[in-house]
C-alpha cells in the first residue's frame, strides 16, 4: 500500500483512544476547501515503506491502541485489505476514512471484520454534490447511479456492517448554510430509516438496530489551512454560534447531530 505520511501518536482522531495515523496519496474528489492539498494532488510527497511503519508500529504496540488510515482516499488503494491483516496481527485497533465512492471496498472491508471504525466524509447535500467535491457527475433524480449511489451504497453498508461508525461534514462558509445542511440532513435519516426497516424485516441483532438509533453526524469546523483551492485561504470559518446554531436545527432532524472543532 501507498504511504505518503505518518503520525505516530494522535489523541484527537479517535477519542479514548491513543492512535497512530497512516495518509495515503491521491484522491478522486478535488474539494476545494480540503486540507491535504499535497496528498491530494500528489505534489512534493514521498512513499514510506510498509515495513518501517509496521516495524515502529510493533515496537510500540504497548503505548498504542489503534491505527487511523486516512488520505487522500484510502479505499483507492490496492493493497489495503493486506495492509489492515498486518495491523490486526499487531492485535491493533483499525479506523477507515473515506468519502464512500468505493463501495465494494467498504463491503469487503465489512465482511472481512478488518475495520473497527468507520469515519464516512458526506460533503454536502446529494443532490449538489459535484458543487463540494469539484467533480462533474450525471446525477439523474433520485440519485440511481454514478459516484453519489455509490455513497449511498457506503452509507448503508457501513451503517448496517455492525461496527462503531460516525458521518462527517466540514462546514464552509460560501458552500453549506443551514438551507442545503437540512437537506443533506434529511437525506441522511432517510438512509436511517431505511437501513431500520431492512434491519427489523431481517431479524437482525437488536444491538444493530440500537447502532443505527445512535447514528451520529458531525459538523466540523473548517479550517483555512492548506486548501486544495487556494482561494479559501481567505474564507473565514463559522464562529461558534454559527456552528451552534446550526446544531440546534439540525438536531430536529437527526437528535446526534454533534460539532468538533469549535
Amino acid at each position: 500500500m501507498k504511504i505518503a505520511g505518518y503520525l505516530k501518536t494522535s489523541l484527537i482522531e479517535w477519542p479514548g483512544k491513543i492512535c497512530s495515523v497512516i495518509f495515503t496519496p491521491g484522491c478522486n474528489f478535488r474539494c476545494p476547501f480540503c486540507h491535504n492539498r499535497d496528498l491530494v494532488l500528489g505534489q512534493g510527497v514521498s512513499q514510506i515503506p510498509e515495513k518501517q511503519i509496521l516495524a515502529d508500529l510493533k515496537r510500540r504496540e504497548k503505548w498504542i491502541d489503534a491505527v487511523a488510515i486516512t488520505g487522500g482516499e484510502p479505499t483507492l488503494q490496492a493493497g489495503l485489505l493486506k495492509f489492515l491483516k498486518l495491523l490486526k496481527s499487531l492485535k491493533l485497533l483499525t479506523m477507515i476514512q473515506t468519502n464512500g465512492t468505493k463501495p465494494g471496498v467498504i463491503e469487503q472491508l465489512v465482511i472481512s471484520k478488518l475495520v473497527d471504525y468507520f469515519c464516512l466524509d458526506l460533503k454536502g447535500d446529494l443532490q449538489n454534490y459535484e458543487k463540494f467535491c469539484n467533480i462533474k457527475y450525471h446525477i439523474p433524480e433520485e440519485f440511481p447511479g454514478g459516484n453519489i449511489s455509490n455513497v449511498k451504497s457506503s452509507m448503508e453498508l457501513i451503517i448496517r456492517g455492525g461496527v462503531e461508525y460516525e458521518f462527517r461534514t466540514t462546514v464552509v462558509p460560501g458552500l453549506h448554510n443551514l438551507e442545503n445542511l437540512e437537506k443533506l440532513a434529511v437525506q441522511i435519516n432517510e438512509v436511517f430509516e431505511n437501513c431500520k426497516l431492512k434491519i427489523s424485516e431481517s431479524l437482525i441483532s437488536p444491538l444493530k438496530a440500537a447502532q443505527i438509533e445512535n447514528s451520529r453526524w458531525f459538523l466540523q469546523q473548517f479550517s483555512p489551512l492548506n486548501t486544495l483551492d487556494r482561494r479559501y485561504l481567505k474564507v473565514k470559518p463559522y464562529s461558534k454560534e454559527e456552528m451552534e446554531a446550526f446544531q440546534k436545527q439540525l438536531q430536529k432532524i437527526i437528535p446526534q447531530t454533534l460539532l468538533r472543532g469549535v
